[in-house]
């Protein structure tokens, strides 16, 4: 009688495909991603090989393409192309992104007064965006 051939060798690739991170150093940031709990107002990042988005409740700073370094990390100037409310931005005005990539979650770093903060993103869109200004 013949025995069967082992699956185990098959089966530990494929737990291999699924455990690894979705991206990997040079690759382009693609997907989207926020977070509403932070802070009392929505944070969302949607990247793609054409160029990214990074949004508030009140702003949008649009970036070129976001491309990973060998930490997983980006950093890239962009411009507002929009500020509505009482912010302290105008539409035209640089802006700049930094973060890394840890799993499916993207950490975006803050900058100048706010250096110290971190905004952790996860898969998934902001919702309604409403500006209380």
């Amino acid at each position: 009688m013949k025995r069967a051939t082992p699956l185990i060798p098959l089966g530990l690739a494929a737990i291999a495909l699924t455990c690894t991170d979705p991206f990997a150093p040079g690759d382009v940031l693609s997907g989207t991603w926020a977070n509403t709990t932070t802070h009392g107002y929505g944070l969302q990042l949607s990247a793609s090989g054409v160029g990214s988005d990074y949004s508030t409740s009140c702003t949008n700073a649009h970036f070129p393409p976001l491309l990973l370094n060998d930490s997983l990390a980006f950093q890239a100037r962009g411009v507002y192309t929009n500020a509505i409310g009482l912010v302290s931005v105008r539409v035209g005005d640089s802006a700049t992104i930094a973060g890394r990539v840890l799993g499916d979650r993207v950490i975006i770093f803050g900058h100048g007064q706010w250096s110290f903060e971190r905004d952790t993103l996860t898969p998934g869109r902001m919702g309604v965006r409403v500006c209380n200004a």
